[in-house]
């Protein structure tokens, strides 16, 4: 007679038909359906205090996310980058779907103390960060036709105008999202910080509402603009951004720390990086730093941008 399983660990690699997964606890691997049906069954089936591991996969991972929240599962969302680093120091040379579901399931059972918990978003809340990231597409295709076509007889007017129409539908969408969640009045706060137009405020604004966090620094870390440090020694390495976050609010908060940059305040705070020798772009950066703390400050405080106060 099989003793009971108190705790259940599984790693879930996600693709478009099917999940591979690792049972860490029994050592096994299989396979089941990406499908809401085959999702249901299987993890309505398992018994004990269940907890699994997966990377975001586009869409394809949440009907597994929502199916196990709905049950009470404990779900970890890991990041690609990190479980990557991690399949080098566990010296996995493989890279298959099965490995990477037995990676995953090692993952947690090492390392679930240190990993935050995942709570799902709502539907509003989803499709809000979706369209945020949708836009940043647009934009870019808006781009490279732009480019594309300056060196050809060919105008490529049509599909510009096209894209244009387009990022105006997604904007007119995030904003009424942004009013459906109740998130409209730290929309606005956002907006009132020089630089800020509606994109950046916007991908703040759903960057704050999609955790807790204890300080700007903690919301600086998450939007990856913290700077990693490599010193051994003698050894001093290039300080480097992490770049952990999302990489179109970066986008965004580079492109708007060049336009704050006509409040006078912000333009001698960009200066003084400028006179330590740092870079035009290192100087951007840390100028949209400075956005983001303010911005954080704004919101975590509910109060309204004040200038003079701000930037003392």
């Amino acid at each position: 007679m099989t003793s009971n399983v108190t705790q259940v660990t599984l790693g879930v690699d996600v693709s478009k038909d099917h999940l591979d997964v690792y049972d860490w606890t029994r050592q096994r691997h299989y396979q089941v359906n990406n499908s809401t049906a085959a999702i249901a069954q299987w993890l309505g089936g398992l018994t004990g205090e269940v907890r699994l591991a997966l990377e975001p996969t586009s869409h394809y991972h949440l009907a597994v996310v929502d199916t196990a929240h709905a049950l009470g599962y404990a779900i970890y969302l890991v990041n690609p980058r990190q479980l990557h680093h991690y399949r080098y120091a566990v010296g996995l040379r493989h890279k298959s779907d099965p490995h990477d579901a037995w990676l995953l399931a090692r993952y947690l059972s090492h390392e679930a103390q240190s990993l935050p918990r995942h709570c799902p978003s709502d539907q509003h809340s989803r499709e809000l960060w979706a369209l945020i990231k949708r836009r940043a597409v647009v934009v870019g295709v808006r781009k490279n036709m732009r480019m594309s076509m300056r060196q050809v007889s060919l105008s490529g007017r049509e599909v510009e105008q096209a894209c244009s129409r387009l990022i105006q539908r997604i904007e007119c969408r995030i904003e009424y999202l942004l009013r459906a969640l109740g998130l409209q009045q730290d929309y606005a706060r956002c907006q009132q910080i020089p630089g800020l137009g509606p994109a950046t405020a916007a991908g703040l604004v759903a960057a704050f509402h999609r955790g807790v966090f204890a300080s700007s620094d903690a919301f600086v870390a998450y939007l990856g603009l913290d700077i990693r440090l490599r010193r051994s020694g003698r050894m001093q390495g290039k300080h480097r951004l992490t770049k952990n976050g999302e990489k179109e609010i970066r986008r965004l908060l580079f492109c708007a720390a060049h336009a704050a940059r006509n409040e006078p305040r912000f333009e001698r705070y960009h200066q003084r990086q400028l006179d330590k020798g740092l870079s035009k772009t290192a100087a951007r950066v840390i100028l949209g730093r400075k956005l983001v703390r303010i911005a954080y400050a704004l919101m975590s405080r509910g109060e309204t941008f004040k200038p003079c106060v701000t930037m003392a």
